[in-house]
């Protein structure tokens, strides 16, 4: 019983991250696309 609320809240965690990143990469292309403050927030340069 534990494990199997353990593997629903897991799998919840996952979709969410996905949902998020899929948001994000949509958010950055509707904005401009992929520009040098793209490049810059991905690879951590200053």
């Amino acid at each position: 019983m534990l494990k199997k609320i353990l593997f629903i809240v897991r799998l919840a965690i996952v979709f969410a991250g996905i949902v998020l990143f899929g948001r994000a990469v949509e958010y950055l292309i509707l904005n401009g696309g992929f520009n040098g403050s793209f490049y810059d927030i991905v690879f951590f340069r200053s």
